[in-house]
């Protein structure tokens, strides 16, 4: 009985082995591509400065009266520094919506200076959110301009008709 034996080629045996070992070193690219990917999008973080703000007013003891007259002047300041252009009306409308916020809050202890529109709004004082609305589009918007002077004005009137 004669007995033949076959050679098989040396890597035939082999195929799957290779297969296997190329998919892993494929896996361990890809991944190493991922982390390193991920590691570089963390050092792009770029950290927005914090915006100063201005503390807020102390409870004091103002009356009403004093307290008017104190944010007043305040317009009245403001109104002087853009009749000689030191503020833009962007800068002033801002400004301006900060001073009527603090009026709030050191009238009332609300502390609107951290609400949007919306919030103030349900707050029922429509006298207060109509200044505020009308800050809104020239201190958000570059391309945006309002009457400075007559946001002014109403503001003023919202302060001393404020009981």
């Amino acid at each position: 009985m004669p007995i033949t034996v076959e050679l098989q080629d040396m890597f035939s045996y082999s195929v799957w082995l290779t297969v296997g070992v190329t998919m892993l070193v494929i896996l361990i690219g890809v991944v190493g591509l991922l982390v390193f990917l991920k590691m570089r999008n963390k050092k792009k973080v770029v950290e927005r400065p914090v915006p100063v703000q201005e503390p807020l007013p102390q409870k004091t003891q103002l009356t009403g009266e004093q307290i008017k007259q104190k944010y007043c002047a305040m317009i009245d300041d403001l109104e002087n520094q853009c009749h000689t252009g030191k503020l833009s009306n962007r800068k002033a409308y801002q400004k301006l919506s900060v001073i009527l916020r603090r009026f709030v809050y050191e009238l009332t202890g609300m502390k609107v200076h951290n609400f949007t529109l919306n919030e103030i709004e349900r707050l029922n004082m429509p006298s207060v959110s109509s200044v505020i609305e009308e800050c809104y589009a020239p201190e958000f918007s570059l391309d945006k301009d309002g009457s400075i002077y007559d946001t002014m004005n109403k503001t003023r009137m919202v302060i001393r008709e404020w009981h």
